[in-house]
């Protein structure tokens, strides 16, 4: 499985793009180059969000996905550096023929195709927030701090007020650095919401039905699969007076991004939807505004003949958000021996495939109800009719009775009744969470977007996917793929789609991206898990760790306070060279088959005697090394510290910085390591601050972790809380035996993310991160370890050794119990043959010496 958080090493070429490849090459080559020609702005943004760790308040862990990362990083470097403002702007990443019609959009719009749970409400946020500090820190910018998000129908609107009413995903997710947080001022303001925007910044969030309403059917029409499935059409006669009253309260700002949700609604630039916005757009622009761009995110964002749409500049497809286990791994039930029975209602007809789900979703219920995970069965039917009779039906079977099973029906013009309204907005908004007691629910409605509930497991489609009805089997498995633990987390989720003979033939298709959706015997899928919890009969193995207070923080800060004297001097002083630098270059002419010289020259090339130049690349290089390159007014900070320090310190006297000698020897790679190390460690020590640690009144005691799904490998130890030991490697797993046998250790236990013990380090590019230890043990004496065990070791493990010595320290000074922390390489534990956790330690400290022994510095 690839690592949904890291840069990928390479990716296949995206399929049916005009510009994905060409747009995803710059990006990367801007990106590895350091973010070159970035604004301090936008380095600082960038350097917080995905160098730096983050944790939730619950203190799980917060990493953004790469998927995240490249949508943002790609609207930056589109409208940032390469100043993309119409679609034409776009043709030079073209990697075959485009069409320009000469009355198409001149204003920027940029399409994200990211997969279902790939965390498109984030990629939002994230570019949001770019664009509200751009324009509020850097002169000229283009950008805006007035925003419009669109979506598409009810269910969706409900869903995204979740994550921005109350600006609760800007004020819980790690998406404003800590010192810009009072320059934060955004009001959200929802669908009709009078309420006057006295803040810097403002987010409408409105549904599309506010601009439009629903087209009006002819005789009765029996319902379009089409509009069902999607939501009804777009109107393309705009209801006037309902329109103009948000047009003229947007209309005000000067300038305005829209992000569309759910773009592939919005197919045609013929739809009165897109004229309003383009009027919008014209109006802004005679005030020297404008729609500054326009951001379409959509798993699925094409037009209407099927082709993807032109403008899409990132592509994260299914295959890949599975390959990453960003979402739940899809599978095909198979049925065999099942057929249609007779009878007058739907349920009698589909009987055999409703057990099979039922039995599916049972089996998912006993393994994951434990962990406190309420698995979630959908059932997608023909029409309302079928939709009641499936219900009656399941409402039979006593694990759905009452408020267990909820019905949802359309009208025929696809919309949610009225009656069913107020249901279906409560049941988006809560069916995940921890008192909801749905666990089946049954629609027609259930391939409409919106309805992507993290706790569906089990899916049976009763409705059929054929080409006519233009149901895709990527939108069936999207009402399933959101994961209910996030990656990493050591359970590998499953979605169940019970297959039916009406669409076998469509799985066999790959899906986007390559996919190709494995097929198993309905009645074998497991749900891949075991739950791991802490058993009560096990009470005397239970293990109390102190709460201690963080010793590091990044400081608001640092650059005010550094002085000349921070700054080390260089321990060895370089020589001015007495020799000028040789400004020829050499040319020899070699004949290509007899490979004898046949010409040699010289070309004088002088050597630049202006040092600003090595001035500007000095102090670039200090502030990104520093981790400082994002902050604004780094540079005008230390550029008269870089000036004075290679001017009087680097050399073993004063030098004249125009003098072409010196700017040589400047050039040199030794010199370059002196000057950048020394402001590093200067700029480092300032940035974080280090504190005392406390102790809290609350320890953390491992009986008290919830409950939680694990997939990997077990071992069954007695001398642990826990029921089961999870481990996620065999060094592990044969560490933990040891530790279940050692003649010295009264208890144990492999810890986890969801153990909640994390140590804060610096790394070594300066960003703050977390470190997660291995096990804890307490021996018999009552003293306590800290252990890792460890294969590999990257360039980091010193720091967290470091840090960990340093949190025993602490934690036995304040506890008043001993604890001290020792890494297991596997090479060392191959070796050791011994039967106690302390023989071991002195197997270690005589390999390593005593690290106990060690100050922090060393």
């Amino acid at each position: 499985m690839s690592d949904p958080y890291e840069v990928p090493e390479r990716r296949a070429a995206s399929d049916g793009t005009h510009l994905v490849d060409g747009v995803r090459a710059a990006v990367n080559a801007w990106r590895a180059n350091g973010y070159s020609g970035a604004s301090p702005t936008t380095r600082r943004l960038l350097g917080f969000w995905f160098d730096d760790e983050h944790r939730r308040a619950d203190g799980l862990p917060f990493r953004f996905y790469f998927c995240q990362r490249e949508a943002v990083e790609t609207f930056i470097y589109l409208t940032e550096i390469e100043r993309v403002r119409s679609f034409r702007d776009l043709l030079d990443y073209a990697t075959q023929g485009i069409l320009i019609d000469p009355a198409e959009t001149k204003r920027p719009r940029l399409a994200f195709k990211m997969a279902t749970g790939s965390g498109k409400t984030m990629a939002m946020s994230l570019c949001i927030v770019w664009s509200y500090f751009h324009k509020l820190f850097e002169p000229e910018s283009p950008l805006a701090t007035a925003f419009l998000l669109i979506a598409p129908n009810v269910i969706v609107f409900e869903r995204l007020k979740v994550d921005f009413g109350d600006c609760a995903t800007f004020r819980h997710d790690p998406l404003v650095p800590p010192e810009w947080e009072e320059d934060w001022d955004l009001t959200v303001l929802l669908q009709d919401d009078p309420a006057p925007v006295t803040t810097r910044g403002v987010l409408y969030l409105t549904n599309v039905h506010r601009l439009y309403e629903a087209s009006a059917r002819k005789g009765g029409a029996a319902p379009n699969p089409v509009e069902a499935m999607l939501g009804p059409r777009v109107n393309r006669d705009v209801d006037a007076a309902s329109a103009e009253e948000l047009f003229d309260r947007i209309a005000a700002h000067d300038r305005l991004l829209v992000v569309n949700d759910e773009a592939h609604h919005v197919w045609s630039e013929k739809l009165k939807w897109n004229e309003t916005i383009e009027r919008l757009h014209a109006t802004l622009s005679e005030r020297g505004g404008g729609v500054v761009s326009q951001l379409d995110f959509s798993a699925t964002p094409k037009y209407q003949d099927g082709r993807i749409f032109r403008h899409v500049v990132v592509d994260y497809p299914l295959k890949q958000a599975v390959d990453d286990g960003i979402v739940k791994t899809p599978l095909i039930g198979e049925v065999t021996g099942a057929s249609v029975e007779l009878g007058d209602s739907a349920a009698q007809r589909y009987r055999q495939w409703l057990d099979v789900a039922v039995g599916r979703w049972r089996k998912f219920h006993e393994t994951l109800s434990p962990s406190g995970k309420r698995p979630v069965l959908f059932v997608m039917c023909e029409n309302t009719q079928a939709a009641d009779e499936v219900g009656d039906y399941l409402k039979q079977v006593s694990d759905f009775a009452g408020d267990r099973l909820l019905v949802i029906h359309t009208n025929q013009a696809g919309e949610i009744t009225k009656a069913d309204l107020d249901i279906a907005r409560r049941a988006a908004r809560e069916i995940d969470g921890p008192d909801s007691n749905v666990r089946c629910i049954v629609s027609v409605l259930m391939l409409r977007e919106g309805w992507d509930v993290r706790n569906a497991c089990v899916v049976v489609t009763l409705r059929s996917l054929t080409a006519k009805a233009k149901i895709l089997p990527e939108q069936a498995l999207g009402r399933g793929l959101r994961r209910m633990t996030p990656p990493g987390s050591g359970f590998d989720e499953r979605v169940v789609v019970i297959e039916h003979d009406a669409f076998r033939d469509l799985w066999s298709a790959q899906l986007d991206g390559g996919l190709v959706v494995e097929r198993e015997d309905a009645d074998k899928i497991e749900p891949g898990a075991v739950t791991i919890f802490a058993d009560e009969s096990k009470r005397a193995y239970d293990i109390s760790i102190p709460q201690l207070t963080w010793t590091l923080a990044r400081a608001d800060s640092p650059l005010a306070r550094l002085k000349a004297e921070d700054v080390a001097d260089a321990p060895n002083p370089l020589a001015v060279p007495d020799v000028a630098p040789d400004e020829y270059i050499h040319y020899r002419g070699m004949h290509l088959i007899d490979k004898v010289e046949v010409e040699r020259d010289r070309f004088l090339v002088p050597y630049p005697e202006d040092p600003s130049g090595v001035l500007t690349w000095y102090t670039q290089s200090v502030a990104k090394a520093g981790g400082v390159g994002g902050l604004a007014g780094s540079f005008a900070t230390l550029a008269p510290l870089v000036r004075d320090y290679l001017a009087n310190r680097v050399f073993d006297r004063s030098v004249d910085l125009a003098d072409k000698i010196v700017l040589r020897r400047l050039a040199e790679n030794d010199a370059q390591q002196l000057v950048i190390g020394a402001f590093q460690r200067a700029i480092r020590e300032l940035a974080i601050e280090e504190r005392e640690a406390t102790i809290t009144e609350s320890a953390v005691r491992l009986s008290e972790t919830p409950a939680f799904p694990w997939s990997r490998a077990t071992l069954d130890a007695k001398r642990t809380i826990f029921n089961l030991t999870p481990v996620d490697n065999s060094l592990e797993q044969r560490f933990a035996g040891f530790l279940d046998r050692a003649t010295d250790v009264a208890a144990f236990a492999k810890l986890t993310l969801n153990s909640r013990f994390a140590l804060e380090y610096i790394s070594r590019s300066g960003a703050l991160r977390y470190y997660y230890p291995d096990f804890v043990v307490q021996l018999k004496d009552d003293t306590c370890l800290v252990l890792e065990t460890k294969g590999m070791e990257d360039l980091d493990v010193a720091l967290k050794d470091r840090r960990a010595r340093r949190w025993c320290r602490d934690a036995s000074r304040l506890s008043g119990r001993s604890w001290s922390y020792r890494k297991v390489p596997q090479a060392a534990f191959d070796q050791f043959t011994g039967e106690s956790v302390s023989t071991l330690c002195r197997y270690l400290d005589a390999r390593e010496g005593d690290p106990d022994t060690l100050e922090d510095g060393d």
